[in-house]
Formats: structure tokens, sequence, C-alpha cells
């Protein structure tokens, strides 16, 4: 099964996140109330889908 929307994100234990496309950082963490939560290295907060993934 696969999506067409995954974007490559892959969070680390140290809440900070990296695209495995096109090496974009920045903080990330999951809460179990928000799910997913993503910052952008200027620190705005976007969901996965939403990666301007550079590698595309």
């Amino acid at each position: 099964m696969s999506s067409s929307s995954y974007t490559g994100i892959g969070i680390s234990l140290a809440g900070t996140w990296e695209c495995g496309a096109c090496g974009a950082r920045g903080d990330g963490w999951y809460d179990p109330d928000d799910g997913l939560t993503l910052h952008d290295e200027h620190g705005d907060p976007f969901v996965a889908d939403d990666h301007d993934c550079e590698a595309s």
C-alpha cells in the first residue's frame, strides 16, 4: 500500500524532521492529541502533505 502524498519526511527522537528527498529540516514532534506537528526553517507550522519539496 502506497500513498502519492508521502513526502519522505522522518522525525528523529531529538525533535527534528528531515525530508529524505531534498534534505530540508526543521522542528517536529508527534502529539497524541494534535498528531504530527512540523515547523519549517522559519518556525512556521505546516502539515507534512504541504511540504514544498525541492526535489520534485
